[in-house]
């Protein structure tokens, strides 16, 4: 399952180092990150579900039963949720530097799926950034690539 996701992470850096304990558990914590992403201006729509999709499908290798479970249990989650430093937490134990990038670009490309930069959608992607001790121009970098990736339809 993270073979994908890690060919995907090492396209960007040799050096990337992705290796949770439990595959499952895994996809479930990267999509609950990326529904809070989704979710930062309220709400979830068709584009950015899609795109959470994609992610999950195609990076960790998932059948579109296990995703279309996964993220309805993370859109219930999030409606639960008090607050994300549990997911954060997880992400930052479980990746390197280089992945922790990479799963920001994942989220850069659900918050601007839609097309629309909200403004708590902005705010969110600093949050994050810093909550996954990622630098500000690596974030930057990050969204560059999401949106040519967004415009090659990649």
């Amino acid at each position: 399952m993270l073979e994908k996701l890690d060919s995907w992470i090492k396209t960007f850096s040799s050096d990337a180092n992705v290796a949770p304990k439990d595959d499952h558990l895994w996809a479930e914590t990267l999509a609950g990150l990326l529904i809070e992403a989704a979710m930062a201006d309220g709400v979830l729509d068709q584009d950015e579900r899609t795109s959470i999709s994609h992610a999950l499908t195609n990076q960790l290798d998932l059948s579109d039963e296990e995703v279309c479970s996964i993220i309805d249990k993370a859109v219930i989650a999030h409606e639960d949720r008090i607050e994300i430093h549990p997911l954060l937490r997880a992400i930052r134990s479980e990746t390197d530097v280089e992945g922790r990038i990479s799963i920001m670009e994942m989220a850069w490309m659900v918050v601007l799926a839609d097309g629309k930069m909200h403004e708590y959608e902005a705010q969110l992607m600093r949050r994050l950034a810093g909550l996954l001790f990622v630098e500000d121009v690596d974030s930057g970098r990050a969204a560059k690539r999401a949106r040519v990736r967004l415009e090659r339809g990649v």
